[in-house]
């Protein structure tokens, strides 16, 4: 005998489904297969390499990755608005005076530089956001030898001091921490591989509740 309760169940997933995969899309019976975190990771791969010319250790700002969750739509995975939002918020802009000096030939030399060191964004970030901390960041930047100095606050306990320090001012509190932003691709699919664990988990627990609602995750399918 078919319940209340049965029923309820059934048009509760019914309703996780649609919101999942967004209007229009609710009642169709073909199966939405998502598209394997590989994929998105080489998508994401040939967008900044080839529009962006990217390189490893390269800044990334939130007009770039607004660009990336529209390919990402077009593959297959439309990353919920919330999620986006989420990520966007830790995003630089474009305009932001660290991205601006770090995609100057100067910058991107420094970049590749400085990208092995824990938090080395971080830091610079911090740095420019104290009183005469961007002629500070310009110096490092330029200096032949300017990463150096976050070889040796990030890798010495004579740099831990420093941050220390500097963390006691007004201005540079908790410079030694990660700021919580985003700045590098690689950074960016950690966060992305979070989020699409999420989009599985919620598709699973879908399909567990309403084995005829229109989605696949069972395997873990790919496109």
């Amino acid at each position: 005998m078919i319940t209340q309760s049965y029923v309820a169940s059934r048009l509760l997933a019914a309703l996780v489904a649609a919101a999942l995969l967004g209007p229009g899309n609710a009642t169709t019976t073909k199966k939405w297969k998502l598209p394997s975190f590989d994929r998105v990771s080489s998508t994401a791969e040939e967008l900044f390499r080839s529009r962006y010319n990217y390189r490893d250790g390269d800044i990334i700002s939130r007009s770039q990755v607004q660009t990336l969750f529209e390919q990402l739509r077009h593959i297959g995975w439309t990353v919920r608005r919330e999620q986006q939002d989420e990520l966007l918020d830790r995003m630089l802009d474009d305009n932001n005076f660290l991205v601006r000096q770090m995609r100057t030939s100067d910058g991107r030399k420094f970049a590749a530089q400085i990208a092995r060191y824990p938090n080395a964004y971080d830091r610079l970030d911090r740095l420019a956001r104290m009183p005469t901390g961007r002629s500070a960041v310009a110096r490092l930047i330029k200096g032949p030898d300017g990463y150096k100095m976050l070889d040796y606050m990030a890798t010495t306990p004579w740099g831990h001091n420093m941050g220390q320090m500097l963390s006691d001012t007004p201005t540079g509190r908790d410079f030694n921490k990660p700021t919580g932003r985003i700045y590098m691709l690689s950074d960016l699919l950690s966060e992305l591989e979070d989020v699409y664990k999420q989009t599985v988990r919620a598709m699973q627990n879908a399909n567990a509740n309403n084995p005829a609602a229109p989605l696949s995750v069972r395997g873990w399918p790919t496109q």
